[in-house]
């Protein structure tokens, strides 16, 4: 249940201007269900995550790569209608980031167009930098193939290692993910894949009050 209170407080405050719906997949036999991101183009550092839990519904999941990340739920019905979500600092709970010196272990690289469907979209990927590592552990690559004409988007990195990559590097194109998955070793198994559906123009706030710090 989404906690809605007066303002008056101190404050974290998250603005969003894109919701970007995905069809989601585990892997390749698992059931399609339907995802949202609420995502600001100019800052990637943050997103909000909907799915639904059950029939009557949502669960969200915001993650702020600097440090907070918050788990909540809200009935369908009741968040469909909401510009504005706000929640005390109870609701926001700290973010810590293992895996920063996996930047060490990974890189960007940029593909020449790929072909989707009947058009050719920018692709980039993100895998081992050790062919030797990747190997021995079986790692996965993350691919990700550009919708056209979003380069108004900054990229959105859902892994926390894809996130401080593309801070240390920023070699990658911006645009909105039009397809992304993880690809297994050897090519073996497509698993966490997301399939663009729509780009929905919105203007949402998140607000935490009290002292979230």
């Amino acid at each position: 249940m989404l906690a809605v209170f007066s303002s008056g407080y101190s404050q974290k405050k998250y603005g969003f201007d894109y919701m970007l719906v995905y069809d989601f997949k585990m892997n390749d036999t698992s059931k399609v269900k339907e995802v949202f991101f609420y995502t600001n183009s100019k800052d990637n550092s943050y997103f909000l995550r909907v799915y639904e839990k059950d029939s009557l519904n949502y669960a969200l999941y915001f993650r702020d790569q600097k440090g907070f990340q918050s788990k909540f739920e809200s009935p369908r019905d009741e968040f469909l209608q909401l510009s504005k979500i706000v929640l005390t600092c109870d609701f926001l709970g700290t973010l810590n980031n293992p895996f920063k010196y996996q930047t060490n272990n990974y890189e960007f690289i940029n593909q020449e167009n790929a072909l989707v469907g009947d058009e050719y979209h920018p692709l980039y990927i993100l895998k081992s930098n050790n062919p030797k590592r990747e190997k021995k552990k079986k790692l996965a690559t993350i691919y990700y193939y550009l919708e056209n004409s979003t380069e108004f988007h900054l990229p959105l990195l859902e892994s926390d290692t894809a996130y401080e990559e593309w801070k240390l590097e920023r070699n990658i194109p911006n645009g909105i993910p039009k397809e992304m998955y993880y690809l297994g070793f050897n090519k073996e198994e497509i698993f966490i894949l997301y399939k663009l559906k729509r780009i929905i123009k919105i203007d949402h706030t998140l607000i935490f009050l009290g002292d979230c710090n």
